[in-house]
Protein backbone atom coordinates (compact mmCIF):
# COMPACT_ATOMS: atom_id res chain seq x y z
CA UNK A 1 0.00 0.00 0.00
CA UNK A 2 1.97 3.71 -0.89
CA UNK A 3 1.84 5.57 1.95
CA UNK A 4 -0.04 8.40 0.48
CA UNK A 5 -2.56 6.71 -1.81
CA UNK A 6 -4.59 4.37 -1.42
CA UNK A 7 -6.03 3.00 -4.80
CA UNK A 8 -9.63 2.51 -6.42
CA UNK A 9 -11.64 0.96 -8.63
CA UNK A 10 -15.42 2.06 -9.45
CA UNK A 11 -18.32 -0.18 -9.75
CA UNK A 12 -21.38 1.50 -11.55
CA UNK A 13 -24.70 -0.38 -11.53
CA UNK A 14 -26.21 -0.32 -14.64
CA UNK A 15 -28.41 -3.65 -15.29
CA UNK A 16 -32.04 -1.47 -14.06
CA UNK A 17 -34.97 -1.79 -16.92
CA UNK A 18 -36.26 1.41 -15.33
CA UNK A 19 -40.14 0.12 -15.36
CA UNK A 20 -41.11 3.98 -14.25
CA UNK A 21 -39.81 5.20 -17.70
CA UNK A 22 -42.17 3.06 -19.82
CA UNK A 23 -39.95 2.86 -22.07
CA UNK A 24 -38.15 0.24 -24.66
CA UNK A 25 -34.89 1.75 -24.28
CA UNK A 26 -32.86 0.79 -20.64
CA UNK A 27 -33.21 3.98 -18.48
CA UNK A 28 -29.52 5.01 -18.50
CA UNK A 29 -29.29 5.46 -22.12
CA UNK A 30 -31.97 8.45 -21.77
CA UNK A 31 -30.85 11.41 -22.66
CA UNK A 32 -29.50 14.68 -20.82
CA UNK A 33 -28.73 17.57 -22.62
CA UNK A 34 -27.90 15.92 -25.81
CA UNK A 35 -25.43 12.70 -23.87
CA UNK A 36 -27.20 9.89 -22.26
CA UNK A 37 -27.67 10.02 -18.60
CA UNK A 38 -24.56 7.24 -17.74
CA UNK A 39 -22.20 9.34 -19.79
CA UNK A 40 -22.51 12.04 -16.43
CA UNK A 41 -21.91 9.26 -14.23
CA UNK A 42 -18.94 7.86 -15.95
CA UNK A 43 -17.56 11.11 -16.35
CA UNK A 44 -18.01 12.10 -12.91
CA UNK A 45 -16.36 8.56 -11.43
CA UNK A 46 -13.68 8.97 -13.62
CA UNK A 47 -12.95 12.35 -12.17
CA UNK A 48 -11.92 10.39 -8.76
CA UNK A 49 -9.12 8.78 -10.97
CA UNK A 50 -9.86 5.18 -10.38
CA UNK A 51 -7.28 2.23 -11.80
CA UNK A 52 -10.53 0.73 -13.56
CA UNK A 53 -14.55 1.27 -14.15
CA UNK A 54 -16.46 -1.71 -13.92
CA UNK A 55 -20.05 -1.33 -15.65
CA UNK A 56 -23.15 -4.44 -14.35
CA UNK A 57 -25.39 -4.13 -17.36
CA UNK A 58 -28.02 -6.12 -17.64
CA UNK A 59 -31.59 -5.25 -19.75
CA UNK A 60 -30.74 -3.97 -22.70
CA UNK A 61 -27.48 -4.60 -22.42
CA UNK A 62 -26.17 -3.91 -26.01
CA UNK A 63 -27.65 0.17 -25.52
CA UNK A 64 -26.03 0.50 -22.94
CA UNK A 65 -22.64 -0.55 -23.81
CA UNK A 66 -23.12 1.44 -26.63
CA UNK A 67 -24.14 4.71 -24.62
CA UNK A 68 -21.16 3.98 -22.44
CA UNK A 69 -18.58 4.46 -25.50
CA UNK A 70 -15.86 2.78 -23.65
CA UNK A 71 -13.32 0.65 -24.75
CA UNK A 72 -10.88 0.02 -21.53
CA UNK A 73 -13.78 -0.43 -19.47
CA UNK A 74 -14.91 -3.96 -17.69
CA UNK A 75 -18.23 -4.91 -18.64
CA UNK A 76 -20.10 -7.35 -16.12
CA UNK A 77 -23.71 -9.13 -17.00
CA UNK A 78 -26.15 -9.49 -14.23
CA UNK A 79 -28.49 -11.56 -16.22
CA UNK A 80 -31.20 -11.47 -13.70
CA UNK A 81 -31.61 -8.01 -11.47
CA UNK A 82 -31.72 -8.98 -8.05
CA UNK A 83 -30.69 -6.10 -6.16
CA UNK A 84 -27.63 -4.10 -6.01
CA UNK A 85 -26.11 -6.22 -3.53
CA UNK A 86 -26.63 -9.28 -6.09
CA UNK A 87 -24.88 -6.67 -8.75
CA UNK A 88 -21.87 -6.22 -6.83
CA UNK A 89 -21.45 -9.72 -6.43
CA UNK A 90 -21.54 -10.25 -9.93
CA UNK A 91 -17.72 -7.93 -10.11
CA UNK A 92 -16.13 -9.83 -7.13
CA UNK A 93 -13.59 -11.50 -9.84
CA UNK A 94 -12.51 -8.05 -10.28
CA UNK A 95 -11.64 -7.38 -7.07
CA UNK A 96 -11.54 -10.09 -4.69
CA UNK A 97 -7.40 -10.09 -4.39
CA UNK A 98 -7.83 -6.51 -4.84
CA UNK A 99 -5.69 -4.31 -1.63
CA UNK A 100 -7.75 -0.96 -1.77
CA UNK A 101 -11.29 0.59 -2.09
CA UNK A 102 -14.03 0.05 -3.66
CA UNK A 103 -16.57 2.31 -4.83
CA UNK A 104 -20.06 1.55 -6.05
CA UNK A 105 -22.36 4.06 -7.10
CA UNK A 106 -25.77 3.73 -9.34
CA UNK A 107 -25.84 4.77 -13.14
CA UNK A 108 -29.20 7.19 -12.58
CA UNK A 109 -27.32 9.55 -10.31
CA UNK A 110 -26.11 11.56 -13.59
CA UNK A 111 -25.90 15.09 -11.03
CA UNK A 112 -23.53 14.06 -8.85
CA UNK A 113 -19.98 15.66 -8.74
CA UNK A 114 -16.34 13.89 -9.80
CA UNK A 115 -14.86 16.65 -7.25
CA UNK A 116 -17.82 14.98 -4.42
CA UNK A 117 -16.48 11.11 -5.17
CA UNK A 118 -12.74 12.25 -4.99
CA UNK A 119 -13.59 13.95 -1.77
CA UNK A 120 -14.66 10.87 -0.60
CA UNK A 121 -12.24 8.72 -1.54
CA UNK A 122 -9.80 10.82 0.67
CA UNK A 123 -12.17 10.87 3.27
CA UNK A 124 -11.63 7.48 3.43
CA UNK A 125 -8.09 7.29 2.90
CA UNK A 126 -7.98 9.57 6.08
CA UNK A 127 -9.99 7.72 8.07
CA UNK A 128 -7.82 4.40 7.31
CA UNK A 129 -4.63 5.71 7.71
CA UNK A 130 -5.14 8.51 10.47
CA UNK A 131 -7.28 7.32 13.03
CA UNK A 132 -4.22 6.30 15.28
CA UNK A 133 -1.74 7.78 13.70
CA UNK A 134 0.02 8.25 16.36
CA UNK A 135 1.53 4.55 16.86
CA UNK A 136 3.32 4.92 13.03
CA UNK A 137 6.53 5.31 12.61
CA UNK A 138 8.68 6.58 10.11
CA UNK A 139 9.25 3.43 8.17
CA UNK A 140 5.87 1.28 8.02
CA UNK A 141 2.73 2.20 6.70
CA UNK A 142 -0.08 1.99 9.14
CA UNK A 143 -3.52 1.19 8.43
CA UNK A 144 -6.61 1.57 10.74
CA UNK A 145 -8.11 -2.21 10.75
CA UNK A 146 -11.12 -1.14 12.02
CA UNK A 147 -12.30 1.14 9.32
CA UNK A 148 -14.41 -0.87 6.75
CA UNK A 149 -16.42 1.61 4.51
CA UNK A 150 -17.82 5.58 4.21
CA UNK A 151 -21.29 5.88 2.70
CA UNK A 152 -22.03 9.31 1.28
CA UNK A 153 -25.00 11.28 2.57
CA UNK A 154 -27.11 13.83 2.55
CA UNK A 155 -30.39 15.85 3.94
CA UNK A 156 -33.00 16.55 1.85
CA UNK A 157 -36.36 18.30 2.76
CA UNK A 158 -38.10 15.43 2.04
CA UNK A 159 -36.81 12.18 3.03
CA UNK A 160 -40.01 10.19 2.11
CA UNK A 161 -39.16 7.11 0.00
CA UNK A 162 -35.19 7.09 0.82
CA UNK A 163 -33.28 5.21 2.84
CA UNK A 164 -32.42 7.01 6.38
CA UNK A 165 -29.31 7.29 7.81
CA UNK A 166 -28.44 6.19 12.15
CA UNK A 167 -25.43 7.12 13.45
CA UNK A 168 -23.78 7.93 16.31
CA UNK A 169 -21.87 11.23 17.41
CA UNK A 170 -18.46 10.44 15.61
CA UNK A 171 -20.66 9.55 12.08
CA UNK A 172 -20.23 5.85 12.74
CA UNK A 173 -22.90 4.69 10.74
CA UNK A 174 -25.15 2.21 12.92
CA UNK A 175 -27.87 1.41 10.26
CA UNK A 176 -29.25 2.21 7.16
CA UNK A 177 -33.26 1.88 7.74
CA UNK A 178 -35.44 1.59 4.40
CA UNK A 179 -38.56 3.53 4.15
CA UNK A 180 -40.62 0.35 4.73
CA UNK A 181 -38.93 -0.38 7.63
CA UNK A 182 -38.80 3.11 9.99
CA UNK A 183 -41.07 3.55 12.60
CA UNK A 184 -42.24 7.13 12.88
CA UNK A 185 -39.30 8.42 14.78
CA UNK A 186 -36.98 6.83 12.23
CA UNK A 187 -39.13 8.17 9.37
CA UNK A 188 -38.26 11.83 11.22
CA UNK A 189 -34.77 11.54 9.98
CA UNK A 190 -33.75 13.96 6.96
CA UNK A 191 -30.40 12.27 6.12
CA UNK A 192 -30.59 10.09 3.51
CA UNK A 193 -28.55 7.30 1.80
CA UNK A 194 -27.31 8.36 -1.76
CA UNK A 195 -26.49 5.11 -2.83
CA UNK A 196 -22.77 6.28 -2.98
CA UNK A 197 -20.61 3.25 -1.18
CA UNK A 198 -16.46 2.91 -0.43
CA UNK A 199 -15.61 -0.18 0.98
CA UNK A 200 -12.24 -1.59 1.92
CA UNK A 201 -12.05 -4.66 -0.92
CA UNK A 202 -10.88 -7.26 1.48
CA UNK A 203 -13.60 -6.73 3.87
CA UNK A 204 -16.17 -6.45 1.17
CA UNK A 205 -15.11 -9.98 0.09
CA UNK A 206 -16.01 -11.14 3.27
CA UNK A 207 -19.76 -9.92 3.54
CA UNK A 208 -20.83 -10.04 0.00
CA UNK A 209 -21.41 -13.58 -0.21
CA UNK A 210 -23.66 -13.38 3.03
CA UNK A 211 -25.86 -11.21 1.98
CA UNK A 212 -29.83 -12.63 2.34
CA UNK A 213 -33.34 -11.62 0.34
CA UNK A 214 -35.36 -12.10 3.16
CA UNK A 215 -37.14 -8.30 2.73
CA UNK A 216 -40.14 -7.58 0.57
CA UNK A 217 -38.67 -7.34 -2.64
CA UNK A 218 -36.40 -11.00 -2.41
CA UNK A 219 -33.42 -8.47 -3.19
CA UNK A 220 -30.04 -8.62 -2.58
CA UNK A 221 -29.43 -4.97 -0.82
CA UNK A 222 -25.81 -3.50 -0.49
CA UNK A 223 -27.56 -1.72 2.82
CA UNK A 224 -27.21 -4.70 4.34
CA UNK A 225 -22.96 -5.01 3.73
CA UNK A 226 -23.12 -2.40 6.33
CA UNK A 227 -25.31 -4.45 9.10
CA UNK A 228 -22.71 -7.80 8.16
CA UNK A 229 -19.41 -5.14 8.74
CA UNK A 230 -20.59 -3.84 11.86
CA UNK A 231 -21.59 -7.34 12.96
CA UNK A 232 -17.59 -8.03 12.29
CA UNK A 233 -17.04 -5.20 14.58
CA UNK A 234 -15.44 -2.70 11.73
CA UNK A 235 -16.56 0.92 11.40
CA UNK A 236 -18.44 2.63 7.85
CA UNK A 237 -18.84 6.15 8.44
CA UNK A 238 -20.77 8.75 6.87
CA UNK A 239 -19.62 11.62 5.01
CA UNK A 240 -22.27 14.16 4.66
CA UNK A 241 -22.45 16.08 1.14
CA UNK A 242 -24.55 19.26 1.91
CA UNK A 243 -25.85 20.07 -1.82
CA UNK A 244 -28.33 17.82 -1.94
CA UNK A 245 -29.39 17.86 -5.73
CA UNK A 246 -26.32 16.20 -6.80
CA UNK A 247 -27.91 12.86 -5.64
CA UNK A 248 -31.48 13.29 -7.24
CA UNK A 249 -32.11 9.92 -8.52
CA UNK A 250 -33.79 9.58 -11.76
CA UNK A 251 -36.47 7.09 -11.72
CA UNK A 252 -39.21 8.17 -14.53
CA UNK A 253 -39.04 10.67 -16.97
CA UNK A 254 -40.37 14.14 -14.51
CA UNK A 255 -37.68 13.43 -12.88
CA UNK A 256 -35.04 13.08 -16.08
CA UNK A 257 -36.99 16.59 -16.86
CA UNK A 258 -35.76 18.33 -13.45
CA UNK A 259 -32.36 16.63 -13.55
CA UNK A 260 -31.58 17.94 -16.93
CA UNK A 261 -33.16 21.47 -15.98
CA UNK A 262 -30.68 21.49 -12.88
CA UNK A 263 -27.73 20.57 -15.02
CA UNK A 264 -28.59 23.15 -17.83
CA UNK A 265 -28.85 25.91 -15.17
CA UNK A 266 -25.73 24.87 -13.88
CA UNK A 267 -24.24 25.04 -17.70
CA UNK A 268 -25.50 28.20 -18.15
CA UNK A 269 -23.84 29.53 -14.51
CA UNK A 270 -20.72 28.06 -15.76
CA UNK A 271 -20.63 30.13 -19.07
CA UNK A 272 -22.17 33.11 -17.40
CA UNK A 273 -19.21 33.29 -15.47
CA UNK A 274 -16.98 32.72 -18.32
CA UNK A 275 -18.66 35.63 -19.88
CA UNK A 276 -21.41 34.95 -21.78
CA UNK A 277 -24.64 37.15 -21.09
CA UNK A 278 -27.71 35.12 -20.83
CA UNK A 279 -31.37 37.26 -21.21
CA UNK A 280 -33.95 34.81 -19.33
CA UNK A 281 -31.64 31.96 -18.56
CA UNK A 282 -34.60 30.20 -17.84
CA UNK A 283 -35.74 29.86 -21.84
CA UNK A 284 -32.43 28.78 -23.03
CA UNK A 285 -31.30 25.47 -23.88
CA UNK A 286 -27.76 23.90 -23.85
CA UNK A 287 -26.15 21.10 -24.34
CA UNK A 288 -23.06 19.13 -23.00
CA UNK A 289 -20.52 19.90 -25.74
CA UNK A 290 -21.32 23.59 -26.31
CA UNK A 291 -18.36 26.25 -26.17
CA UNK A 292 -19.27 29.64 -25.56
CA UNK A 293 -16.86 33.11 -25.53
CA UNK A 294 -16.58 35.83 -23.43
CA UNK A 295 -18.90 38.77 -24.61
CA UNK A 296 -21.08 36.55 -26.49
CA UNK A 297 -25.42 37.53 -25.87
CA UNK A 298 -27.70 34.91 -25.76
CA UNK A 299 -31.30 35.96 -25.96
CA UNK A 300 -34.83 34.07 -25.12
CA UNK A 301 -35.69 31.24 -26.52
CA UNK A 302 -32.36 29.83 -28.10
CA UNK A 303 -30.95 26.20 -28.47
CA UNK A 304 -27.64 25.35 -28.58
CA UNK A 305 -26.86 21.80 -29.74
CA UNK A 306 -24.48 19.21 -30.20
CA UNK A 307 -21.10 20.73 -30.58
CA UNK A 308 -21.76 23.92 -31.71
CA UNK A 309 -18.86 26.82 -30.59
CA UNK A 310 -19.78 30.48 -30.72
CA UNK A 311 -16.63 33.08 -31.10
CA UNK A 312 -16.22 36.23 -29.46
CA UNK A 313 -18.52 39.53 -29.20
CA UNK A 314 -21.17 37.88 -31.47
CA UNK A 315 -24.85 38.01 -30.11
CA UNK A 316 -27.47 35.18 -30.57
CA UNK A 317 -31.25 36.70 -31.03
CA UNK A 318 -34.89 35.12 -29.72
CA UNK A 319 -35.63 31.36 -31.14
CA UNK A 320 -32.24 30.54 -32.80
CA UNK A 321 -31.69 27.09 -33.24
CA UNK A 322 -27.51 26.22 -33.10
CA UNK A 323 -26.85 22.54 -34.01
CA UNK A 324 -23.06 21.41 -34.97
CA UNK A 325 -22.69 25.46 -35.39
CA UNK A 326 -19.39 26.95 -35.67
CA UNK A 327 -20.01 30.58 -35.46
CA UNK A 328 -17.13 32.97 -35.81
CA UNK A 329 -16.15 36.38 -34.13
CA UNK A 330 -19.32 39.59 -33.87
CA UNK A 331 -21.23 37.85 -35.89
CA UNK A 332 -25.06 38.61 -35.53
CA UNK A 333 -27.38 35.39 -36.06
CA UNK A 334 -30.94 37.17 -35.87
CA UNK A 335 -34.28 36.04 -34.56
CA UNK A 336 -35.83 32.13 -35.97
CA UNK A 337 -32.58 31.23 -37.70
CA UNK A 338 -31.46 27.79 -37.76
CA UNK A 339 -28.03 26.74 -38.28
CA UNK A 340 -26.90 22.88 -38.64
CA UNK A 341 -23.57 21.34 -39.08
CA UNK A 342 -22.37 24.65 -40.65
CA UNK A 343 -19.59 27.18 -40.57
CA UNK A 344 -20.45 31.12 -40.04
CA UNK A 345 -17.34 32.87 -40.60
CA UNK A 346 -16.35 36.06 -38.63
CA UNK A 347 -18.45 39.54 -39.04
CA UNK A 348 -21.59 37.61 -41.02
CA UNK A 349 -24.89 38.54 -40.74
CA UNK A 350 -27.92 35.32 -40.79
CA UNK A 351 -31.41 36.05 -40.48
CA UNK A 352 -33.85 36.44 -39.40
CA UNK A 353 -35.19 33.32 -40.36
CA UNK A 354 -32.72 32.13 -41.95
CA UNK A 355 -31.74 27.99 -42.67
CA UNK A 356 -28.27 27.01 -43.42
CA UNK A 357 -27.73 23.38 -43.25
CA UNK A 358 -25.26 20.61 -44.37
CA UNK A 359 -22.13 21.71 -44.68
CA UNK A 360 -22.75 25.24 -45.55
CA UNK A 361 -19.83 28.26 -45.06
CA UNK A 362 -20.98 31.28 -44.71
CA UNK A 363 -17.61 33.89 -45.39
CA UNK A 364 -16.63 36.59 -43.74
CA UNK A 365 -19.35 40.07 -44.14
CA UNK A 366 -21.62 37.51 -45.90
CA UNK A 367 -25.31 38.42 -45.06
CA UNK A 368 -27.64 35.53 -45.86
CA UNK A 369 -31.11 37.10 -44.98
CA UNK A 370 -34.72 36.01 -44.18
CA UNK A 371 -36.16 33.27 -45.50
CA UNK A 372 -33.08 32.20 -46.92
CA UNK A 373 -31.92 29.01 -46.93
CA UNK A 374 -28.50 27.86 -48.03
CA UNK A 375 -27.40 23.98 -48.42
CA UNK A 376 -23.83 22.18 -49.06
CA UNK A 377 -22.44 25.58 -50.66
CA UNK A 378 -19.88 28.16 -49.69
CA UNK A 379 -20.66 31.93 -49.73
CA UNK A 380 -17.63 34.27 -50.29
CA UNK A 381 -16.82 37.47 -48.03
CA UNK A 382 -19.18 40.24 -48.22
CA UNK A 383 -21.75 38.74 -50.23
CA UNK A 384 -25.17 38.81 -49.97
CA UNK A 385 -28.58 36.88 -50.37
CA UNK A 386 -30.91 39.34 -48.51
CA UNK A 387 -34.30 37.44 -49.11
CA UNK A 388 -36.38 34.55 -50.03
CA UNK A 389 -33.75 32.29 -52.14
CA UNK A 390 -32.33 28.61 -52.04
CA UNK A 391 -28.79 27.77 -52.35
CA UNK A 392 -27.60 24.40 -52.45
CA UNK A 393 -24.87 22.33 -53.73
CA UNK A 394 -23.27 25.73 -54.80
CA UNK A 395 -19.98 27.58 -54.58
CA UNK A 396 -20.43 31.37 -54.24
CA UNK A 397 -17.68 33.45 -54.72
CA UNK A 398 -16.98 37.11 -53.29
CA UNK A 399 -19.31 40.52 -53.52
CA UNK A 400 -21.64 38.22 -55.75
CA UNK A 401 -25.28 39.96 -55.28
CA UNK A 402 -28.05 37.46 -55.15
CA UNK A 403 -31.28 38.72 -55.66
CA UNK A 404 -34.91 37.44 -53.75
CA UNK A 405 -36.41 34.96 -55.19
CA UNK A 406 -32.72 33.08 -56.69
CA UNK A 407 -32.99 29.58 -56.89
CA UNK A 408 -30.36 27.19 -57.70
CA UNK A 409 -31.79 24.15 -59.18
CA UNK A 410 -29.57 21.32 -58.16
CA UNK A 411 -31.92 18.48 -58.63
CA UNK A 412 -32.93 17.10 -61.97
CA UNK A 413 -35.22 14.07 -60.06
CA UNK A 414 -31.68 11.91 -60.44
CA UNK A 415 -28.65 13.72 -59.23
CA UNK A 416 -27.72 17.04 -57.49
CA UNK A 417 -25.45 19.18 -59.82
CA UNK A 418 -23.10 22.42 -58.59
CA UNK A 419 -23.64 25.90 -59.27
CA UNK A 420 -20.60 28.02 -59.49
CA UNK A 421 -20.97 31.78 -59.46
CA UNK A 422 -17.98 33.56 -59.57
CA UNK A 423 -16.87 37.04 -57.53
CA UNK A 424 -18.61 40.13 -57.88
CA UNK A 425 -21.53 38.45 -59.91
CA UNK A 426 -24.96 40.04 -59.98
CA UNK A 427 -28.25 37.66 -60.09
CA UNK A 428 -31.26 39.44 -60.86
CA UNK A 429 -34.78 38.63 -58.75
CA UNK A 430 -36.23 35.64 -59.39
CA UNK A 431 -33.17 34.07 -61.10
CA UNK A 432 -33.49 30.35 -61.89
CA UNK A 433 -30.04 28.25 -62.35
CA UNK A 434 -30.28 25.26 -63.95
CA UNK A 435 -27.43 23.31 -62.85
CA UNK A 436 -24.91 22.28 -63.65
CA UNK A 437 -24.14 25.93 -64.32
CA UNK A 438 -21.34 28.33 -63.98
CA UNK A 439 -21.94 32.46 -63.95
CA UNK A 440 -18.42 34.71 -64.81
CA UNK A 441 -17.06 37.22 -62.72
CA UNK A 442 -19.22 40.47 -63.08
CA UNK A 443 -21.55 38.48 -64.90
CA UNK A 444 -25.31 40.00 -64.69
CA UNK A 445 -28.49 37.67 -64.59
CA UNK A 446 -32.19 39.59 -65.66
CA UNK A 447 -34.81 39.37 -63.04
CA UNK A 448 -36.65 36.25 -63.81
CA UNK A 449 -34.31 34.24 -65.68
CA UNK A 450 -34.13 30.85 -66.22
CA UNK A 451 -30.44 30.69 -67.04
CA UNK A 452 -29.74 27.13 -68.49
CA UNK A 453 -26.10 27.63 -69.84
CA UNK A 454 -23.12 29.01 -68.80
CA UNK A 455 -22.85 33.18 -68.59
CA UNK A 456 -19.20 34.32 -69.40
CA UNK A 457 -17.49 37.09 -67.12
CA UNK A 458 -19.16 40.33 -67.57
CA UNK A 459 -21.83 39.21 -69.58
CA UNK A 460 -25.80 39.82 -68.91
CA UNK A 461 -27.58 37.15 -69.68
CA UNK A 462 -31.45 37.78 -69.71
CA UNK A 463 -33.96 34.74 -71.20
CA UNK A 464 -37.77 35.62 -71.18
CA UNK A 465 -40.20 36.16 -73.88
CA UNK A 466 -41.25 39.47 -74.87
CA UNK A 467 -43.94 41.32 -73.24
CA UNK A 468 -47.36 41.52 -75.20
CA UNK A 469 -49.86 44.44 -74.39
CA UNK A 470 -53.44 43.56 -75.00
CA UNK A 471 -55.32 46.81 -74.95
CA UNK A 472 -58.52 47.54 -73.40
CA UNK A 473 -58.08 44.02 -72.01
CA UNK A 474 -60.40 44.02 -68.81
CA UNK A 475 -63.53 45.53 -70.88
CA UNK A 476 -63.18 42.32 -73.20
CA UNK A 477 -62.93 40.07 -70.39
CA UNK A 478 -66.21 41.63 -68.47
CA UNK A 479 -68.11 41.05 -71.66
CA UNK A 480 -67.36 37.52 -72.45
CA UNK A 481 -68.15 37.09 -68.59
CA UNK A 482 -71.62 38.35 -68.66
CA UNK A 483 -72.03 36.72 -72.28
CA UNK A 484 -71.45 33.39 -70.38
CA UNK A 485 -73.32 34.45 -67.25
CA UNK A 486 -76.26 35.25 -69.27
Amino acid sequence: MGHNHERHIAIILAAGKGTRFKSKKPKVVHNILGKPMIHYVSLAARWSNPERIIYVVGHGKDHVIKAINCLNCTYVEQKEQLGTGHAVAQTKPYWENFDGIVMILNGDLPLVEGETLKNAVKYMEALMRFEGASVESENRDYRNEKIAGVVITTKVPNPLGYGRIIKDKHHRIIEIVEEKDADHQTQQINEINTGIYLFYAPYLKEVIDKLQNDNAQNEYYLTDVVKLLNQMGKEVYALLVPDYTQFIGVNDRWDLAKAENILRMKYLQFWSYAGTTFHNPETVYIEFDVELSPDVEVFPGVSLKGRTTVGEDTIIEEGVVLKNAKIGKNCRILKGSVIENSTIQDNAVIGPYARIRDNAVIGQEAQIGNFVEVKNSTIGEKTAAKHLSYIGDAEVGREVNIGAGTITCNYDGFQKHKTVIKDRAFIGSDTMLVAPIIVGEEAITGSGSVITKDVPDKALAVERSPMKIVENYAEKRKKRKRKNDG
